[in-house]
């Protein structure tokens, strides 16, 4: 075999040619490497022992000779084995790092090899399988910039994702009885049991008990309770039409007004009247109402007449139709009947009552209204409108009367001409005033109001009681709406008014 490969080696480098050799030969070589490398190691293990034992009499002797330099010898030594062991330490570390990091790499590619096989699976149901897509609501191009108040099913975050806050039960009040008002009590009470069972049940299986027969009897008597009405279950309140007066209370107002749809706006508000015979008015008055047909007041009757009868000034919101002639003429009456009786000495100063209204027909309905009631009182009414004489009405003034019904252009019409005063007049009636300042009588109307006295105007503190025995000017007005000019008219003229308003339906 060595003369094949001698051979090959002593070519040379141009004419070198591959050798190939069979397994067997490469055994053989393989086999005696190996030998020689055997024989290497046991030659080295034979000069080992006399080279220590040569170097171990040198250490002797240098130690005997020289002890500083052994010790110098050792602190090099444990300083280096200290270094030593410092690399081993830091190299381990660093493999444990690197360990960790290549484990750390491994999740990592596995966590992104298992998404990626899940697109890829989702792509294939996808594919084969379909899906269905959220249909997106198609908006008009007029709706586009248009503000849109619904929401989409997706946009509601008002489902807690927390199990604990998607099946809650209603927590029982810790004040009063235990109960919300205006709900049946005997299901809120079966409620409370059932939930009650139902956390009891829940703690007992947690905690592996049973339920005694003490507690099952006495939750079982709740349970009955809770289903059968007890004293104050069956205690019927009686409806506000069936009680006294003096028997109402706050929540039966509050009641009565509700089914009126009666609301105020003011300080001091006197309750509403339930009937006439609570209404305060005198005997003659009531006397004349029943002769009229009147069975039961109208919710603006209700409101402005016990307002009227205390001398508040008063701004009534009410629909035509809904009887506010009789909301201002019967306090009007009431008040003209405490005044002395109309004589020829005072009757020069003109009248106790004006009222307005801004047509010729709604002026001679008012009249025939206020004649109808003043019908036991003798009460004289007179009516000045256009259409007619103004020499004649002047006259029929002259003879004295309680009332003056007139529209706007004929009352300034006559006190210009002196055919009227109004230096005792302290009542006044503005009847339907958003429409006579639309059809431009707010001139008409401030001149009238200025040439009225001022020296009974009310207190300008709302808080200040009002004298009964003491005559105040008062001021009634009725609109079917609040424009600005009629807001400006009442802050200028009217003191501290009240605002009761009715609307059907």
């Amino acid at each position: 075999m060595s003369p094949l490969l001698e051979e090959a080696e002593a070519k040379p480098d141009g004419v070198k040619k591959p050798v190939f050799l069979t397994k067997a030969q490469r055994e053989q070589l393989a086999l005696q490497r190996r030998r020689e490398e055997i024989a290497e190691q046991n030659r080295r293990a034979a000069d080992r022992p006399s080279s220590e034992a040569a170097s171990s009499s040198r250490d002797h002797d240098r130690s005997y000779f020289d002890p500083d330099r052994d010790r110098d010898r050792d602190y090099t030594r444990s300083s280096r084995d200290k270094d030593r062991e410092r690399d081993r330490e830091r190299r381990k570390r660093g493999r444990e790092t690197e360990d960790g990091g290549k484990e750390q790499e491994r999740v990592r590619s596995e966590k992104s090899a298992d998404r990626a096989r899940e697109k890829e699976l989702e792509a294939i149901k996808e594919q084969y399988l379909g899906s269905k897509k959220p249909k997106k609501r198609v908006i008009k191009p007029s709706e586009k910039f248009r503000f849109s108040f619904d929401w989409e099913n997706t946009e509601n975050t008002s489902r807690d994702m927390n199990s604990l806050y998607q099946n809650p039960h209603e927590a029982r009040l810790l004040f009063g009885r235990g109960l919300r008002a205006g709900m049946d009590r005997r299901e809120q009470k079966k409620l409370a049991a059932k939930n009650e069972r139902e956390i009891r049940e829940d703690v007992q299986m947690k905690d592996g008990t049973e339920e005694t027969p003490v507690e099952a009897a006495a939750l079982r008597k709740k349970e009955e309770a809770a289903d059968s009405y007890d004293a104050f279950d069956m205690r019927v309140d009686r409806h506000w039409s069936e009680k006294k007066l003096e028997e109402m209370t706050e929540r039966d107002w509050r009641i009565f007004r509700e089914d009126f749809n009666i609301s105020y706006k003011g300080s001091k508000i006197p309750r509403p009247m339930r009937s006439w015979t609570e209404s305060k008015l005198i005997p003659e008055l009531l006397k004349a109402v029943d002769r009229a047909g009147y069975k039961t007041p109208s919710p603006i009757q209700m409101a402005a007449i016990p307002l009227g009868l205390q001398q508040r000034d008063v701004i009534g919101v009410a629909e035509t139709g809904s009887g506010k002639t009789a909301a201002f003429v019967l306090p009007m009456l009431s008040y003209i009947s405490r005044l002395p009786p109309m004589s020829e000495e005072n009757a020069a100063e003109g009248p106790y009552a004006v009222v307005m209204a801004p047509t010729r027909e709604l002026a001679q309905q008012i009249e025939d209204e206020t004649v109808k009631f003043a019908h036991y009182l003798g009460i004289k009414v007179v009516s000045i409108v256009g259409g007619h004489s103004i020499e004649e009405q002047g006259l029929r003034f002259r003879q004295g009367c309680e009332v003056i019904i007139a529209t706007p252009n004929r009352l300034i019409d006559c006190l210009e001409r002196r055919y009227c005063v109004l230096n005792q007049c302290n009542y006044v009636v503005l009847d339907e005033a958003d429409r006579m300042i639309d059809l431009g009588f707010e001139p008409q109307v401030v001149g009238v109001l200025e040439v009225m006295p001022s020296s009974n105007l009310k207190p300008e503190n709302a808080d200040e009681e009002l004298d009964e025995k003491r005559i105040y000017r008062t001021t009634y007005m009725f609109s079917a709406t609040m424009p600005t000019s009629v807001e400006r008219l009442a802050r200028k003229y009217l003191r501290n008014p009240h605002y009761p308003a009715c609307y059907n339906g």
